[in-house]
C-alpha cells in the first residue's frame, strides 16, 4: 500500500455520482495557490469499454497514460482542465495492472504537486491524504458495491440536485503542513 498524502481520491457508487463535480470544485479552490494535477483512473473490465469516453489511444499492453490537452470537450478530464488543473491525466488500465500503472505515473509525472484523483479502484493500492466517497441514490446504471470503501472514507457525500454541501466542503478545504484539513 502506497501513502500519497498530497492526493485527494474520490470514488463513487455509480456513473454520474458526483465524482467529477467534487473534483472540479476542489481543483477550483486549490489551483489559485498551488499546482494541482487532475487524474482519472479507469480500470477496464470486459464489456465496459464504451462507458469511459473517447480518447485518442487505445489500451496498449497493460495500461496507457494520456494527458488531456483539450479543455473544450464534455469529458471529465476536460472539465478538470477548465476548473484550473495545471495538467490532467487519464490512466486507462487493465484491472490486474493498476499498481504497475500507478508506480509508473507517480515516478514520471508527479513531483509533490497536489493530485485530485477520480478513482475508486485505486483505493485498493493507495492510502490518500483524503478519501471521499460519492453516493447517488438511486444510482444511474448498475450501482457498485462500495461497502468495503465506506469504512476507509474520510467523508461520504450523497449526490443529488443540491450541490451546496459539495461546494461548502470544497470552499473550506485547505492543504497545510502536508495534510488536508476542512472546517
Amino acid at each position: 500500500m502506497f501513502t500519497i498524502s498530497e492526493m485527494v481520491m474520490i470514488g463513487g457508487n455509480s456513473r454520474n455520482s458526483g465524482k467529477t463535480t467534487m473534483a472540479c470544485c476542489i481543483i477550483s479552490k486549490l489551483a489559485p495557490t498551488q499546482e494541482v494535477i487532475g487524474l482519472k483512473v479507469t480500470s477496464i473490465r470486459p464489456g465496459e469499454e464504451g462507458f469511459h469516453g473517447t480518447h485518442l489511444e487505445e489500451l496498449n499492453d497493460d495500461f496507457s497514460i494520456l494527458e488531456e490537452l483539450n479543455a473544450d470537450s464534455h469529458k471529465d478530464t476536460s472539465k478538470m482542465l477548465r476548473a484550473g488543473a495545471a495538467h490532467v491525466y487519464y490512466i486507462r488500465v487493465a484491472e490486474t495492472h493498476i499498481e504497475k500503472a500507478l508506480i509508473h505515473f507517480m515516478s514520471r509525472y508527479i513531483k509533490k504537486q497536489i493530485v485530485i484523483c477520480e478513482s475508486r479502484s485505486l483505493r485498493e493500492f493507495v492510502n490518500p491524504g483524503l478519501f471521499l466517497v460519492m453516493i447517488r441514490i438511486p444510482a444511474i446504471g448498475k450501482a457498485k458495491d462500495i461497502s468495503k470503501f465506506l469504512g476507509k472514507a474520510d467523508k461520504v457525500f450523497h449526490f443529488g440536485e443540491d450541490l451546496s454541501e459539495i461546494k461548502k466542503f470544497a470552499d473550506n478545504l485547505i492543504y497545510k503542513d502536508d495534510k488536508f484539513v476542512w472546517y
